[in-house]
Formats: C-alpha cells, structure tokens, sequence
C-alpha cells in the first residue's frame, strides 16, 4: 500500500478528464474488492486450524567398498538417499492438536509410512502431554532425525545414531518447560512399547520407560537421558554366515532387560557450532553392550559452514561371548566374537545455504580401526575380505518448508 500512496498524487495529476478519473475509481474499487477477497481467503485458512509443512532430502553417495557403513557400498544409487515427509497440524481445541507425519523413502519405492501419529493436548503453557506414535527422544537430533536440512552434517554421526536398531515408539509423553530469567528447563517423560524392523534384525522392546532434561540459555545446550526396557532381538543378519540350507539361532536378547543412557552438549553463538553426545548401551544376554560418542566442530562463513568430527564405537562386554553361534540344531557355525566391534569414523565436509530453506552438504567420512568384530558394519564382506576401513564420498541436497 506504501506503494500506491506514493503515486497517487501523480495518478490524479494525469486523470485530468473525467473518463480517466471514472476508470481510475473503477481500478481502484476493484483492487479493493479482490484485496477483501484475499483478506477473507486467509483468514478462512485460519479458522479451519490446518497447518503443513514437509522436508525434502535427495543425494548421492559411494563407497570405495562394501563395508556398508551407513547401508553405502560402490553400487548406491540417488534413491538411497532420497525421502519426501508431509506433515499436518489439526487444532482440535486451542489447546488440543493432532499431528501426523507421513514419509516416503526411495529406498521403499515412495510408499508412504506414518513416522507420526498423536496427539498432543496442553493444559497450561509450561506443560504438553502427547500420546500416539513418536521418535524415541534418546538423542540431540531425534525429532529432526530424518530432517537432513535441521542437522549441519551429510548424515547424523553413525557411531552414536548407528547402532540404535529402532527411532519411534507407540506411547505417551509429558514435558515441562522451567522458565528462568535467561534458561530453560525442560523435562520429559515418555512410556510406550516399539516393534520396528531394526538395521540388525527384528527389535521390540516392551515396557519402555525414560526421562530426559535439556537445559538451554541459547548458546549452550545441555541434554542427558536415561531410559529402560524390556528387549527382544532377532539378529537375522547373522544367517549371512551360514551355509545354504543352515539355520541359524540368531535371538540375541528374550525379553532381556535392556537401558540406554546418553549426555549431550552444544554450544553455538551463531559462528561457531560444537556439538558433542555419549551413550551407553546395555542389554542382558548376548546383545553387545555399546559406549559410542562423537565431537563435531563447524565453523559458519556466510553461507558457508565446514565441519570436521570424529566419532567412536566399540562393543564392552566382549568376555560374555566367548561361545559358538550355532545352528537350530546346536551345530557350532562361527565364534560369538563376531558380535564384537570398535570403529572410529572420521569426516570432513560443508554445508551450502543456497537460500532459506534449501541447502547442499558435501561429506567425507573415513571409517576405520575395525581391530574386534566387523566394525558393526557388513560381517560378511569385511570377513571374506580381510578389509579394515572404509571411504565413504556423499552429495545431498536437502529441503525444508
């Protein structure tokens, strides 16, 4: 409108006859008119409570082998690394929302699967309860896990998101804002059960249970989470090393309790962004117990943020498998040492802001030191080849609106 204003003395100035200030009252009745229209079109939009926003991910990636680190070897194809996720917000009440997230993966042809389902229903301004489907809130990234453009890497750090099997859960959850004069605190409880097919095996995890706090004055972030459960693990890759026809016993935890624990912290003044995460894993029986961290340093130039981290992972309770895995029949097949592993990941790479909303990451991660096991990575090519580290080269492109 500032615009029109400051022609308008001009307009009339040339509108010296009548028929021209006729059409010029005419245009400008009709620009009210279709300004009302849009007014009304809006603020209809608003009233029905609707909301969506998605992201978008796309790339490439290669492997100098097929150790498999992050599921890449040398024939990866751009579906691997695509994924299209539409997610809706339905206000039931001013206080009471629905949200649905549903994501489509190359990977699965673009069949679309629920990653979110729940509601979510606050009774004051500090307090949200949620129940339905949601992400396992065990890390820093979890509600962005698939939201490459929230993240300033290629891919979240594989030795602590790596071995993680499962990321969502069916269940509730209560959180709690502690407002101070320049923190947070937020506290979160959640409860539930997960049945997902996990990057080893068959997971499920029952009776899941766990607390997470994250203090904030929006520089540093600190975040720690502990959470127990009750864990069955069907490890089918295992049957890889069977012969043909071989059965194989591959149930590595029955109903085994099972508890994660994690301590996260950041730090970011709007140039400089560190980003650091430990966590434990335990599981009764022969599940390996898993201590994994990274360290990840960027440093924003413009539009521009290089990054460098450096990641470790390794298997701690080697000495509970010092058996045979065996067929269904109790024949001995291979050493239970198979299920050890250490790596150390190393990475380099930048991240591109071409505009708001859409950025390209380039990435190189140097996988190495598997000196027990197989590095939790493909047992079958690092066995048969005697291979003890990884190139792995990543182009993406990803979106966020």
């Amino acid at each position: 409108m500032k615009s029109f204003f400051t022609v308008a003395p001009l307009a009339l100035a040339i509108a010296a006859t009548p028929a021209l200030a006729q059409d010029t009252e005419q245009t400008l009745e009709r620009m009210q008119q279709q300004l009302n229209s849009m007014q009304q079109q809006l603020n209809s939009a608003k009233d029905t409570g609707v909301r969506f926003n998605g992201f978008f991910s796309t790339g490439y990636a290669r492997a100098s082998n097929d150790a498999g680190y992050a599921g890449i070897t040398e024939e990866s194809e751009v579906k691997d690394l695509s994924l299209f996720a539409l997610q809706g917000t339905f206000d039931v009440t001013q206080q009471s929302q629905i949200v649905m997230q549903l994501v489509g993966r190359g990977a699965d042809d673009w069949e679309p699967k629920v990653e979110w389902a729940y509601l979510s229903h606050r009774p004051t301004n500090n307090l949200q309860l949620r129940a339905g489907k949601m992400r396992l809130p065990f890390f820093m990234y979890s509600d962005s896990l698939e939201v490459g453009y929230a993240q300033p890497w290629a891919r979240p750090p594989q030795s602590v998101y790596g071995p993680i099997a499962v990321t969502s859960y069916v269940g509730a959850d209560a959180t709690y804002n502690f407002n101070f004069d320049n923190s947070s605190l937020t506290a979160n409880f959640f409860t539930g059960f997960t049945d997902e097919d996990g990057n080893s095996g068959d997971v499920e995890l029952r009776n899941v249970a766990g607390l997470n706090l994250t203090w904030t004055d929006y520089v540093w972030t600190v975040r720690g989470v502990a959470a127990t459960a009750e864990a069955d693990i069907d490890a089918t890759r295992l049957a890889a090393q069977a012969p043909a026809g071989a059965e194989v016993n591959t149930v590595l935890a029955d109903g085994d309790r099972g508890n994660f624990y994690g301590v996260g912290a950041s730090y970011d003044d709007g140039r400089w962004q560190v980003i650091g995460e430990v966590t434990r894993v335990e599981v009764d029986g022969k599940f390996a117990d898993t201590d994994s961290a990274y360290l990840s340093i960027g440093h924003r130039l413009g539009t521009w943020t290089p990054y460098v981290a450096f990641g470790w992972v390794e298997s701690k309770d080697d000495e509970e498998r010092l058996g045979f895995v065996t067929t269904t029949g109790g024949d001995p097949l291979a050493p239970e040492s198979i299920l050890n592993f250490q790596r150390e990941d190393y990475s380099v790479g930048t991240r591109w802001d071409i505009t708001p909303g859409v950025a390209i990451k380039a990435d190189f991660t140097h996988s190495r030191g598997f000196d027990k096991g197989t590095g939790n990575l493909n047992p079958t090519y690092i066995l048969s080849s005697g291979t003890n580290s990884t190139n792995v080269y990543t182009l993406k492109l990803e979106s966020a609106f």
